[in-house]
């Protein structure tokens, strides 16, 4: 399942960046995630953090590894500047990712893997950047 299929990712409005973009995901301003100076909510922005780092991973590494279980462990935030319009999601693992995710579940059964975020409006003021560290294990195998 994509991060876009979710339920509550739709309700927020957020989508995927048109074809061949540097982001993977978009958020609009809506009066949905708007908080109460007119700006988009801290928790939206977060959930768009989220779900562009799951939508990375998927991207990057899901052809490769195959089904696993994936949890978010722990995360970094730091929201820079108010967002006052449509969010741009961008995403890249870190390098001990980049490095090691393929080989680690080809010899082991769980692992983890950062996805580093950020984002930004249209005109590329930075709004926040964070880190979603997670847990990925493959489905353990049934003994029927």
């Amino acid at each position: 399942m994509r991060p876009t299929d979710l339920a509550f990712n739709r309700t927020l409005g957020i989508k995927d960046a048109p074809a061949g973009a540097e982001h993977v995901l978009e958020l609009p301003l809506t009066p949905l995630v708007q908080n109460h100076l007119g700006t988009m909510h801290a928790a939206a922005q977060f959930a768009l953090a989220e779900a562009a780092s799951a939508e990375r991973l998927q991207r990057d590494y899901a052809a490769q590894i195959g089904a696993v279980l994936a949890v978010v462990r722990g995360v970094t935030v730091k929201y820079r500047k108010p967002a006052t319009g449509e969010l741009l999601a961008f995403a890249q693992p870190d390098a001990a990712t980049r490095e090691h995710l393929i080989s680690d579940l080809a010899t082991r059964s769980r692992t983890t893997a950062t996805v580093l975020i950020e984002l930004k409006d249209r005109a590329g003021n930075l709004t926040f950047a964070g880190s979603f560290d997670w847990f990925i294990g493959k489905p353990e195998q049934s003994s029927r």
